[in-house]
């Protein structure tokens, strides 16, 4: 039985994000196989409202990729931002902190059930897939409104219940392989507007139009294998798993549908 439903599960979450290994994996199928050639981390970095010396928190940064962007623009570099980049996992602010030692960035380990910042301190906070991580989302939202200004932005992005998910889903059930569904996925794109709603008075949600055409199925059996969501997933089940989605090619592609996107709340 695969125990799908521990996406807030804490032990798991620690062991997932010990490193970046399994953020690289996950992101390389990504960039391999996505439709949208423009990337979703790219995409969400054009989003954002930058301007000369605001102050910056991203919540679960994860690697810290996304900021490679702003490395690369001279522009924003001569804004003078004040960043905090942040994490919940020790190995990836250890990461983060060997990364940026040299740069005019700071990184802290927060839990966004309690940051450790005075009210109304940052004009951008950004949370990109990992709400859904978080067992007391309301509590969350509330933290990242009281340290956010007043007339302040929130970036958050997420996953939706008709993408990857759903569509892996729908294959672990027609093989017969037991799994328990991820009903305690706490932030979608689904439900996002009604949360946020709690603690913001303007919600806007953005999507991002995409999905995988993949051609060696052994890459998405990897990316598969993992999440934290598939922990369970015995290793005897992969020779089934690969014959059942190259048996769903088309054209020589496995199409995976993809529902990503973001909210933007002021």
């Amino acid at each position: 039985m695969v125990d799908t439903n521990n996406m807030s599960c804490e032990r798991i979450l620690k062991e997932q994000y010990k490193n970046d290994d399994n953020l690289k994996l996950r992101r390389s199928l990504h960039d391999k196989y996505s439709v949208n050639k423009i990337g979703f981390q790219k995409w969400m970095f054009e989003q954002y409202p930058f301007y000369p010396k605001m102050k910056i928190l991203e919540l679960g940064s994860g690697n810290g990729e996304l900021w490679n962007y702003y490395f690369e623009n001279e522009t924003l570099l001569g804004y003078g931002m004040d960043i905090t980049l942040s994490d919940f996992s020790e190995g990836m602010v250890a990461h983060m902190q060997k990364k940026y030692c040299d740069e005019r960035i700071s990184v802290k380990k927060i839990d966004i059930t309690d940051i450790p910042f005075e009210n109304e301190t940052f004009d951008l906070i950004i949370a990109n897939s990992m709400l859904y991580h978080v067992r007391d989302i309301d509590l969350a939202l509330s933290e990242v409104r009281r340290v956010l200004k007043k007339g302040g932005s929130f970036y958050c992005s997420t996953l939706g219940i008709h993408g990857m998910t759903q569509y892996l889903y729908s294959a672990l059930d027609e093989l017969g392989i037991s799994h328990t569904p991820e009903s305690n996925i706490s932030f979608t794109l689904q439900n996002g507007i009604q949360l946020l709603k709690k603690q913001f008075g303007k919600v806007e949600r953005c999507d991002y139009e995409d999905a995988l055409e993949i051609d060696k199925v052994e890459d998405y059996l990897e990316y598969i294998y993992s999440m934290a969501s598939m922990q369970g997933l015995a290793q005897k089940y992969y020779d089934t798993l690969l014959d059942y989605f190259n048996s769903k090619k088309e054209n020589g592609y496995l199409h995976v549908p993809k529902e990503y996107g973001m909210f933007v709340c002021e």
